[in-house]
């Protein structure tokens, strides 16, 4: 928005363009909010420490490609994933799917070096 010297009370001239922004803005921000939502959903939090991630485990994990694939063969299909959560194992269910960011889950899972 900018503002004009001939409008003196205080209001601002918003362009068409201004809108168009703020209305993706609007789009991309409540999209990510419903896929991290989708995700805490399903149970995962942050600092889980994955041990099972649908047909991938601790015993045949490589690197993320991994779960990569698994998650790319099983868009809108629920997968089982098992994690550590404050030293207890817990079990839940995780759907991928579509949104408008990245990827099919809604967060970022990085490897723990050990």
């Amino acid at each position: 928005m900018k503002m004009t010297e001939a409008n003196s009370s205080g209001k601002s001239e918003i362009t068409m363009d201004d809108v168009k922004n703020l209305v993706k803005k609007k789009d991309e921000i409540e999209e990510q909010i419903k896929a991290y939502y989708d995700v805490l959903e399903d149970g995962l939090r942050v600092g889980d420490e994955v041990i099972e991630f649908g047909s991938v485990n601790t015993e045949n994990f490589q690197n993320l490609q991994n779960i990569a694939s698994v998650v790319q063969h099983s868009e809108g299909k629920p997968l089982r994933v098992t994690v550590i959560r404050d030293g207890q194992k817990a079990q839940m269910s995780l759907t991928p799917k579509r949104w408008s960011g990245r990827g099919l889950l809604g967060c970022n899972i990085v490897p723990i070096h050990r």
